[in-house]
């Protein structure tokens, strides 16, 4: 289901359009540091021609970065937190407390977090605020709510309950309360200062990028850790559907379809027309409802942690003045194959890839709505690699989709592998649809 290189699929108008927006903002900064990179390694490449490696000098050396200082106030399990962290944007020549070294970073840290009593960990996912938006001026509001992730595991940051929104903070479930989060404004001094001085992050380097692929990896000197960082969050956003809706439903539910079913990913036409027709239906009458009856905007309900965590009622996004956006009701899914759920050793995961007999793609946890707010987050167990017939094996083998565990979503990929191995909608009944998101923790050219 959750590779990362598989991330195509049909997904609603509002998610369309808003990851559009925050991708033509990454794509911005993006472009601009890419620049600055090309010229500074064109300058240090010159400077050292002899060995052919790159080394920089004080007078490569021109600071372009901004600087903001991230505080949070919170309560784990009732224990008071207070995290005050240093955040640099587009900041050259990084140094770590293990001696080595990063060219440039665009947004460093882009997590941060610290070990609980009960040794699982609280990460914040770091705000955009690279344009010099602070709570002071205005550009981070008041009530900011930045995204906020529960590790069961300080030791792996492997698997985390992502609180993607106020809605998880009033959950019986929740283990956190939120107090406050400011943003300040802060120098190349103090995020050195901090860096050097500062509490330790949780998060390594190697856990960070071990969910990219080898040839990065190398690129950044590193060695990959198993299981990686749970970086990619995957949740279902929860619809209650209008009467108009609802007829659209009725001409695609088969008529033995369960509770839980789906449009079957083999006719990829099918599942486009429906995503059309529901999408001109949401236009019409301008707006969509989440399944607590909550009457949203249409296009809204969903952004990226970028600009921080959504609020039910509203709340502005970091960054973004007068874009006040609600949030829609999310519900957390994963899969038996994220990787804290298999072997470390490679030749174990082999071993138990021989006798695997079935795969669960999928499973939405909605819980009677009591996991409203919440995302899990991990990394997806790639295929096997040392055998091209083992791989085609895992892949052929019978897979679910599931809701709660137990209720069996019809219409579902039968198979893992081949590229289409998750339902992008779910319906129950013709009362509601689930559509699948992804919420990335990383960031461009992000680092720890």
């Amino acid at each position: 289901m959750h590779r990362v290189e598989r991330r195509i699929g049909i997904t609603t108008s509002a998610n369309v359009f808003q990851t559009e927006q925050s991708l033509r903002v990454r794509t911005a900064v993006a472009a601009v540091g890419g620049f600055i990179l090309l010229a500074l390694a064109w300058v240090a490449a010159t400077a050292n021609q002899r060995t052919g490696q790159w080394s920089f000098t004080k007078d490569a050396y021109f600071d372009r970065g901004t600087y903001f200082r991230l505080k949070v106030d919170f309560a784990y399990k009732g224990e008071q937190q207070h995290y005050d962290i240093v955040v640099g944007c587009n900041v050259l020549n990084i140094h770590y407390k293990d001696n080595s070294s990063t060219y440039e970073a665009g947004l460093i840290p882009t997590v941060w977090g610290q070990r609980m009593s009960d040794n699982k960990a609280v990460v914040v996912r770091a705000p955009d605020a690279c344009r010099g938006d602070t709570t002071a001026n205005g550009g981070v509001p008041a009530n900011f709510l930045p995204v906020m992730v529960v590790y069961d595991s300080a030791d792996t940051v492997a698997f985390g309950t992502g609180y993607m929104t106020d809605d998880a903070y009033r959950s019986p479930k929740s283990v956190l309360r939120f107090d406050k989060a400011t943003v300040e404004r802060a120098t190349r001094a103090e995020l050195d200062a901090f860096r050097a001085n500062g509490l330790q992050n949780i998060i390594t380097r190697s856990q960070y990028h071990s969910a990219q692929n080898d040839y990065q990896l190398a690129l950044l000197g590193l060695t990959r850790t198993y299981p990686a960082f749970g970086r990619g969050c995957y949740a279902y956003s929860r619809w209650k559907l209008t009467e108009p809706e609802r007829e659209i439903v009725r001409k695609y539910r088969p008529a033995n379809a369960a509770r839980y079913w789906t449009i079957s990913n083999v006719d990829m036409k099918v599942q486009g027309a429906y995503a059309n027709e529901i999408r001109e239906a949401r236009k019409k009458v301008h707006q969509q409802t989440r399944d607590d009856g909550l009457v949203l905007g249409f296009n809204e309900g969903f952004w990226q942690p970028d600009f921080g965590a959504l609020r039910r009622d509203g709340v502005q996004l970091a960054g973004l003045r007068g874009s006040t956006k609600r949030a829609a009701a999310f519900y957390p899914a994963d899969t038996s194959m994220r990787q804290d759920k298999w072997p470390v050793e490679q030749a174990s995961r082999i071993a138990a890839y021989e006798v695997l007999r079935s795969v669960n793609t999928t499973n939405i946890n909605i819980d009677e709505g009591r996991n409203r707010g919440f995302a899990y987050c991990y990394s997806g167990e790639p295929p096997p690699r040392n055998s091209l017939a083992l791989r085609d094996k895992v892949w052929g083998l019978p897979a679910t989709t599931t809701v709660d565990g137990k209720e069996l979503v019809s219409g579902a990929p039968e198979h893992w592998g081949y590229g289409f191995d998750h339902a992008n909608f779910v319906f129950d009944s013709d009362e509601y649809v689930l559509e699948h998101v992804l919420f990335n923790l990383e960031s461009t050219r992000g680092d720890v």
